[in-house]
């Protein structure tokens, strides 16, 4: 039997061309899914580098506003007693100095 004939009368079987048919549309298809499934995912990786600089933002402004509390919160105590502050800055200076030197 030969093979090239056989080809050629299977390519003329309406059933042949009707899954050649099937097999085209569901390339078709599948490149479309291909491209909603991209779509989506960049959309979703979007909002979250969104949300995640939304969150950044919030963070580092409470960082900031415990930083301003911190330093008055030192400025006060300093003020209320400047003695012990004093010497306290002595002595880590002192102290610093020391362990710099080794």
């Amino acid at each position: 039997m030969d093979t090239k004939n056989t080809s050629k009368e299977m390519e003329n079987l309406p059933e042949f061309k009707a899954m050649m048919a099937d097999l085209s549309a569901l390339r078709a298809d599948v490149a479309l899914l291909a491209g909603h499934v991209k779509a989506s995912t960049v959309s979703a990786a979007e909002a979250a580098a969104g949300q995640v600089s939304a969150e950044a933002t919030k963070l580092m402004g409470s960082v900031a506003n415990a930083g301003k509390s911190s330093a008055k919160a030192v400025e006060r105590q300093i003020d209320a007693h400047p003695l012990v502050s004093l010497l306290l800055a002595f002595s880590l200076g002192f102290i610093g100095s020391r362990l710099i030197a080794k």
